[in-house]
């Protein structure tokens, strides 16, 4: 068996071309949209990128002013102003509480669209959400005994 392997000769393979190998390419690229452009969803779609766009720029004021205990979490998924400072600082406030909570029902609305349910359903869902997500002493608006809500400072994080 060795002595066949050890007379095979190994031989040349000439893969060179005389030539270099020329390609010529030529495209066009053509986007079509086919069917109608809805104005009206264009523009909720724009609504909804400025209204994240808002909320992302803004949160670092928003937690600023609940560290500062004078915002909180209510039971609607939004801000309310639980202290209100005098003068330029306290119209700020409620501004900036005020864009918050605009931007997020435009959030909630397009959500509540996507899933088919009512606008209550995920204010509801966003309320636990803000719950969960609020730091220890943040205040948050909780259910009471008698099936209302009252504000309270939130105790122990993750809860």
């Amino acid at each position: 068996m060795l002595t066949l392997l050890a007379s095979c000769k190994p031989f040349d393979v000439n893969v060179a071309t005389p030539e270099p190998i020329k390609v010529d390419l030529d495209m066009d690229v053509h986007v079509y949209q086919h069917g109608k452009v809805d104005k009206k969803t264009s523009e909720e779609q724009e609504t909804f990128r400025s209204a994240m766009d808002s909320r992302r720029t803004r949160m670092e004021e928003v937690q600023e002013l609940k560290n500062n205990r004078l915002v909180g979490e209510n039971h609607l998924g939004e801000l309310s102003v639980r202290t209100k400072p005098a003068g330029e600082y306290g119209d700020y406030v409620v501004k900036t509480v005020s864009d918050e909570n605009r931007d997020r029902v435009t959030l909630m609305k397009k959500e509540a669209g996507e899933k088919n349910v009512t606008l209550d359903q995920i204010r509801a869902e966003q309320w636990k959400h803000w719950q969960r997500k609020s730091f220890p002493g943040e205040w948050i608006e909780v259910e009471n005994e008698t099936g209302g809500y009252k504000w309270e400072q939130k105790k122990k994080a993750g809860e």
